[in-house]
C-alpha cells in the first residue's frame, strides 16, 4: 500500500478537491477525464473514491502540458480564453481541432518545429 490514507474532508467539514470532483463527475455521468498530466497522481485516489460510492469509474487520458513561448506552462494570462475568442479572431473550426488534435503529439525525435 504505497497511497495510504488521504484526506477528504477539511477539519471545518469542507470537501477536497478529489472529493468534489469525483461526485460532480459521477453525478454528471462523465465516461471520459481527459487532463493535463499533472493530475496523474489523483487519477488513483479519485478511482478509489468512484469505488468506494459505488460509482462507474470514467476513462482516464492523460495529455501533456501545453506550454506558452517562454516555457511556463500555458493559461489565460497568454492570451485568449475562450473558444469565442478564437473565432472573433478570425480561427476556423476545422483548423482549432486540428491544432488540438495534434496537441503532445511527437514524431519521436528531439525536433520541436516543422
Amino acid at each position: 500500500n504505497t497511497l495510504g490514507d488521504f484526506i477528504l474532508l477539511r477539519s471545518t467539514g469542507v470537501p477536497v478537491y478529489n472529493f468534489c470532483v469525483t461526485v460532480d463527475d459521477a453525478l454528471m455521468h462523465i465516461t471520459h477525464v481527459l487532463r493535463a498530466e499533472e493530475h496523474l497522481p489523483n487519477t488513483l485516489r479519485q478511482m478509489l473514491i468512484y469505488e468506494a460510492l459505488g460509482f462507474p469509474i470514467p476513462q482516464f487520458g492523460h495529455m501533456s502540458l501545453i506550454l506558452a513561448p517562454d516555457r511556463s506552462k500555458l493559461s489565460k494570462r497568454h492570451g485568449a480564453t475562450s473558444v469565442g475568442e478564437f473565432k472573433d479572431q478570425g480561427y476556423m473550426p476545422e483548423a482549432m481541432t486540428n491544432y488540438l488534435g495534434l496537441l503532445g503529439w511527437n514524431d519521436g525525435t528531439e525536433r520541436e518545429i516543422y
